[in-house]
């Protein structure tokens, strides 16, 4: 048997053809070039998230018609733990791949494939809205049909939301599916569908409009749904919808425009209320490359951390995810480590040496 040294050799090895997702910060097509380089370790792994790769893998045998490929694919969710450098960890890599091989043995490539995550330290199981967008996602490459809830989301912002602007008290939205909304949210560079996202988010109640926010976060943004939601932002004083903007927005280079929105929902440099964690949490989980170009707005979410009345936790769990990421890792020790910061947060970054908080959630 070839030696097996890397994911790619062990797909090989059962003649499967693997398409790598990244389903950590957001969801994201690994490209062949990218998979290659981070698992044979010739660059870091190019969307860390809480220290850890954190995969999907399409396995498809490579005989398989196309038109069928969703009936034979297996789909292994596995996160692997990556070192300081931000690289996968070998060993740990290694260890996975020698489990792996060691079931396909034992009980044969087909059933070994598909039965080969069983009882992994490595498997994971996404949450439901990741999956139902990972499915949307996944569903549009291959071809695939819309589920059933596709449907019931189309007519309700087509027809059923018409009437509810005119009925305060209409709730049909609550019979809505998330993998339908997800379905909608991959339509959203459509000509078609695009509008209607636009109608949804100006117009749906605000359960609505967050769950299509959190499916709007994996995809690039046309240029008017990316106003109508800065504008929203803009107005929102509510802070769970002002953090479902911020991750609906989050694939977006920062701009101009976005920033006066940002700046004024920040406010008060030494003022954190527990409500305002929530877009503060947004913008470190879903927007590290925002605060990596953004010296002062980096400064002001920490500033405003170290200022909560929690013992610092705040402050040292945001700065731990930001420190583990290759674009927010210098400028946070560039800002940490200035002159100019308040007393309060020098306090703070005296504290986060001590005992390590959970990370970020």
């Amino acid at each position: 048997m070839k030696n097996i040294e890397s994911l790619g050799d062990l797909f090989e090895m059962v003649g499967c053809e693997a398409s790598f997702f990244d389903i950590g910060r957001r969801i994201t097509k690994i490209t062949p070039q990218q998979a290659i380089q981070f698992d044979k370790k010739q660059q870091a792994y190019p969307y860390p998230f809480r220290q850890h790769a954190w995969l999907a893998c399409l396995l498809k045998t490579k005989d398989t018609n196309k038109a069928k490929a969703a009936d034979h694919a297996v789909i292994w969710f596995i996160k692997l733990p990556l070192d300081e450098s931000g690289a996968l960890n070998l060993g740990t890599r290694d260890h996975f791949i020698k489990t792996i091989v060691d079931k396909i043995l034992h009980k044969g490539e087909e059933a070994g494939l598909a039965e080969a995550l069983e009882d992994s330290p490595y498997a994971f199981k996404p949450d439901q809205e990741r999956m139902a967008n990972f499915h949307a996602i996944l569903a549009k490459q291959l071809g695939t049909p819309t589920s059933h809830y596709y449907e019931g989301v189309l007519d309700y912002v087509t027809n059923r939301l018409n009437e509810s602007l005119a009925d305060q008290q209409d709730d049909s939205w609550q019979a809505l599916g998330l993998q339908g909304i997800a379905e909608l949210a991959v339509q959203v560079e459509s000509t078609t569908y695009s509008p209607l996202i636009n109608k949804a988010l100006k117009h749906a109640p605000n359960p609505f409009v967050s769950a299509l926010c959190h499916s709007l976060e994996h995809h690039r943004l046309p240029a008017d749904i990316e106003k109508t939601l800065i504008d929203k932002l803009l107005a929102e004083q509510n802070p769970l919808m002002q953090a479902s903007y911020i991750r609906a927005l989050s694939n977006t280079p920062l701009n101009n425009n976005l920033l006066l929105p940002l700046f004024a929902m920040l406010g008060n440099l030494t003022e954190c209320s527990d409500e305002q964690t929530h877009p503060i949490t947004a913008l470190a989980a879903k927007c590290p490359h925002w605060l990596a170009s953004n010296p002062q707005l980096l400064r002001i979410i920490m500033e405003k951390l170290a200022h909560r009345d929690d013992a610092f936790i705040a402050f040292k769990q945001i700065a731990i995810e930001l420190s583990q990421h290759p674009e927010t890792r210098q400028p946070l020790w560039v800002l940490l480590r200035q002159e100019h910061i308040s007393a309060t947060m020098a306090q703070a970054v005296s504290h986060l040496f001590t005992q390590a908080p959970n990370t970020l959630q």
